[in-house]
């Protein structure tokens, strides 16, 4: 997954080294697997395709990780990950969650009706995560 999440990144064309200041930040560990939810999308041959983790923060559901390899960015997946993600915190009983978004996914997580509310600065001036909610209407909440 780390790798996934590393060549999902490289959409950006982010410099050689940019994310050095984040230290361990970018790691998944065994440990973050076991201990969160954690959704890997396969295509079908088996490939891993995208996941997404939640994690909670003031205990505040959090959609920590959600990528897309690159080579499968716009063919959907963002979506579909998306809404399994929705589906995933109802069935963990939460009827919104937050998003702490790289700057250049916020126009996806805009899309899928997650609203702004926050910048939150980081060791490198030049990026700020970008914090969302998004807030499950009741016609999401009905069963299909």
């Amino acid at each position: 997954m780390e790798e996934l999440q590393n060549r999902s990144a490289s959409h950006w064309n982010y410099p050689a080294g940019y994310f050095d200041w984040a230290g361990d930040a970018r790691r998944i560990r065994e440990s973050y697997i076991r201990e969160n939810p954690v959704y890997i999308l396969l295509d079908g041959r088996g490939r891993d395709v995208g996941f997404y983790s939640f994690t909670t923060e003031d205990d505040e559901l959090l959609l920590d990780r959600m990528f897309v390899d690159v080579d499968q960015i716009g063919r959907g997946h963002g979506r579909t990950l998306w809404e399994h993600a929705v589906r995933t915190a109802l069935d963990l009983g939460r009827s919104d969650f937050i998003i702490g978004a790289d700057p250049n996914a916020a126009p996806f997580y805009e899309s899928m009706g997650a609203e702004w509310y926050a910048s939150k600065p980081t060791e490198e001036p030049t990026w700020t995560v970008q914090m969302y909610r998004f807030t499950i209407s009741r016609q999401r909440r009905s069963p299909r």
